[in-house]
């Protein structure tokens, strides 16, 4: 009988640390249960220094964001974002104590919550895939696996790692979440610090950096630039499309193949193949009308000034003047690039202001010897100095732009143009800060219709607004601040916006704006793995992993929790399995370098509209005097109401995209309220305005009872000695004090290096491994501060 209790309580062991974690899932937060400030502060600080930090910070540097925009940009979009947890999803999570699993079933009824709940499994299912995938761009570096940046995976060996950095993510999302969260704790100022020792060790190779000032010029010119290169003008000369090209800011490059990265960049980009433009006969064409067509980049000159009379001052007027315009062809002026060679260069025309030239005086040693003995005997005795021919350079016009010439022998009349970028460097063409010319297509004469507008100010705004869209505003994380002791708390997200969704962001810019440069390939191109091991060697590789496992394993679970409510017999850890696979699946896609940015955005538009119509019901109906959950009181399996203004919500959203009449960013506010105001119609009409007097209630409906727990009686104990627990609880203070402490140092120093490499007292590569060491110092120390803490705590509770 023993053995047999012993294997069913191994066996709960293994999978009942899951259910034990969603304790609350169906009633309200017992008030002994409410957690302090300290616990909301890391957890948010822990959950957004994520792996898709990397990606992010990196796209804002690609979509050609200003200095100004990224910011200020994020300092405002971060700020609403935390009142909108504090002044919306924190008050309701407090008020009611539950989930909005829950909570919103007694709004919407069971079946609009089977299909809510689907829908967010399947999109967390998504962001867990981006962030292995992420991971997996660190872990393929030692098996030399080329970075992976289109839709589909260019190497079977990426498919196979991260089908294994997959399978260790859902193992240990079944098994150790308890102790995955712990470890989560230690990881998070280690991985904050990572991204700004990145940035300090990486801005020397973007610019020189003496003070606040240098720092925005740099920031400026060589980081956040803007735009790059676009189409100006589409027109048609013939039987080939002119494409006129504008945001150039400099000389314009094409890159060319390279083993290397030095001849990546060709010095005549008018001389290299243009790959990656097609052409159709009809303005507006299908995808199967477009044929390839071939390139060429031309320049666009300007008039040649004429030249005033040598001597006097109109020489020196010229003269000037060409100084002047060969040190704006220096800094990227593309006006006065061929202005330099418009000078003289014959030593009879230099002129003669100032004191009388004095001869230089002989070299010495073995070069002047030479050069003697290879001069014939002068005048006087001496030597004739070397006669220098009088060699006229013809004048070269400036050049004003650039233009692309696209034609094909199979489409003799032209009206559309395709152009995708190359997956390759070769043919890219791009500014001198290596941001390339992004894919589009466009009609002859018409408007330019690009793949992606240039990101501004707003967008920045708004896109820090809604990047965790369905969290605040979508009110998921009611499932959080449900522990929360005051609505107050809210204000704890900004330590995770701050910290991640700024510091991060913006140091993950300069570590991508530096590789770019290094590697002279569009950052686009390169990965998270390959741009963090540049910046940090193998403690940024290592980084990459860390944040992909520890933010894939918790939107793993969430994806797993959602999938409860359409296999509620099913245990825990077989849904969190399946869940996974998808998950693993979806990883092997790594399109999250492309378009995480608009992932998020429609993530947060989809889900949004279920937290407006919570809103809805909790605050305004109380206003208006309706009836609360009046739906589910009447009986209805669905709230035809709640399910109609949802449909409402995405159809706006939807066409509001799709037309180009605002941008996917900008949707949240129409889509807000359209859907607020169709769900107080339809439900005035379907009765929530007509209030049950028999039932009384306007709270919350009445939660499922909790299962009955028999009262377990232990046997009487002999009282043991106070002694041995205080010598117990003083020796875990000291070892925690200690390893806390060395913890704290292996942080400071990972630091101060840093900072070394960004003063020039020491050379990053000698660095690298120097972080590398301390970061696995760190972890020691701080998981066994970790240890300690947690024996006290249940010292201090068992006293």
């Amino acid at each position: 009988m023993a053995t047999t209790e012993d294997a069913t309580r191994k066996k709960e062991s293994i999978f009942a640390r899951l259910d034990k974690l969603n304790e609350f899932e169906r009633r309200p937060v017992t008030p002994d249960k409410l957690q302090s400030g300290r616990y909301f502060a890391g957890l948010y600080a822990g959950e957004h220094v994520a792996a898709t930090e990397f990606v992010i910070g990196a796209l804002f540097v690609i979509w050609g964001a200003r200095t100004f925009d990224v910011v200020v940009g994020l300092l405002l979009g971060n700020f609403l974002a935390v009142l909108s947890w504090t002044l919306v999803c924190a008050p309701i999570a407090v008020q009611t104590r539950l989930t909005l699993y829950w909570y919103f079933r007694q709004i919407g009824g069971p079946v609009l919550t089977v299909i809510y709940n689907l829908l967010n499994a399947v999109l967390y299912c998504i962001l867990a895939g981006c962030m292995i995938t992420v991971a997996a761009s660190a872990v393929r570096i030692p098996f030399g696996i080329p970075p992976q940046t289109g839709w589909l995976p260019q190497d079977p060996l990426f498919v196979v790692v991260v089908i294994g950095v997959g399978a260790v993510v859902v193992t240990l999302a079944i098994l150790g979440f308890k102790r995955l969260s712990q470890f989560a704790v230690v990881c998070s100022p280690w991985m904050l610090l990572m991204f700004v020792c990145g940035a300090l060790m990486t801005l020397p190779t973007v610019g020189h950096v003496a003070n606040w000032k240098t720092l925005w010029n740099v920031a400026e010119e060589r980081i956040w630039s803007g735009p790059g290169p676009s189409v100006a003008v589409v027109k048609r000369e013939g039987n080939q499309i002119i494409l006129e090209l504008e945001n150039v800011k400099g000389r314009l490059q094409v890159l060319k193949e390279a083993t290397g990265v030095a001849p990546a960049a060709e010095a005549d980009p008018t001389q290299v193949p243009l790959p990656g433009f097609f052409l159709a006969s009809t303005t507006s064409p299908k995808p199967e009308d477009f044929v390839p067509a071939e390139a060429r980049l031309e320049c666009i000159y300007g008039k040649l000034e004429e030249q005033p009379a040598s001597g006097g001052q109109g020489k020196n007027e010229s003269e000037e003047k060409a100084k002047t315009d060969s040190s704006s062809a220096r800094y990227g002026n593309p006006s006065a690039v061929s202005a330099v060679t418009a000078v003289p260069t014959s030593i009879a025309e230099q002129p003669t202001e100032g004191p009388a030239a004095q001869p230089a005086p002989p070299q010495r040693g073995p070069r002047s010897q030479r050069g003697a003995s290879s001069q014939g005997p002068g005048a006087g005795g001496g030597f004739m100095p070397p006669v220098v021919p009088v060699v006229e350079v013809p004048p070269q016009p400036p050049i004003l732009g650039y233009r692309i010439r696209v034609e094909s022998k199979s489409v003799p009349e032209p009206a559309a143009v395709k152009y995708v970028m190359p997956k390759s460097r070769g043919g890219v063409i791009c500014n001198e800060n290596f941001v390339p010319l992004q894919s589009f297509q466009a009609a002859v004469n018409a408007e330019h219709l690009s793949a992606r507008s240039p990101i501004g100010f707003w967008h920045i705004v708004f896109f820090a607004w809604i990047c965790n869209l369905a969290m605040h505003l979508g009110l998921s994380d009611m499932a959080i601040f449900r522990y929360a002791k005051s609505a107050w708390y809210g204000l704890y997200s900004a330590f995770g916006m701050f910290l991640g969704h700024y510091l991060a962001w913006m140091c993950a810019g300069i570590m991508g704006a530096a590789a770019a440069r290094a590697f002279m390939q569009p950052l686009m191109q390169l990965d998270s793995g390959q741009v963090a091991y540049f910046a940090l060697g193998w403690a940024g590789a290592l980084a990459v992993i860390i944040a992909g496992w520890t933010t894939s394993n918790p939107t793993l679970y969430r994806a797993g929790l959602a999938l409860q409510v359409i296999t509620p017999n099913w245990p825990r850890w077989l849904v969190t399995f399946l869940a996974g696979t998808v998950t693993t699946a979806i990883a092997c896609f790594p399109f999250v370098f492309l378009y995480l940015l608009d992932f998020v955005g429609i993530y947060g538009i989809l889900l949004m509209p279920v937290g407006t119509i919570v809103v809805v019901e909790h605050w305004l109906f109380p206003i208006f005097g309706w009836q609360k959950f009046w739906s589910t009181r009447k009986g209805h399996l669905l709230n035809v109401a709640a399910l109609i203004a949802w449909a409402v919500g995405l159809g706006l959203a939807l066409v509001l995209w799709k037309m180009q009449w605002l941008h996917l960013f900008f949707l949240v506010i129409p889509v807000w309220f359209a859907t607020a105001i169709t769900y107080i119609v339809l439900a005035g009409l379907l009765g929530a305005s007509k209030r049950d007097e028999a039932s009384g209630q306007s709270g919350p409906l009445d939660s499922e009872p909790e299962a009955a727990v028999p009262e377990k009686i232990e046997a009487p104990t002999q009282a043991s000695s106070p002694q041995p627990a205080r010598k117990g609880i003083g020796q875990s203070r000291v070892l925690m004090g200690i390893f806390g402490l060395a913890a704290l140092l292996c942080l400071v120093a990972s630091v101060t290096f840093a900072w070394f490499v960004f003063a020039g007292y020491m050379s990053a590569d000698k660095v690298k491994p120097t972080l590398l060491y301390l970061a696995f110092a760190y972890f020691v120390t701080g998981v066994l501060y970790l240890n300690y803490r947690e024996r006290l705590q249940t010292a201090r509770q068992g006293g």
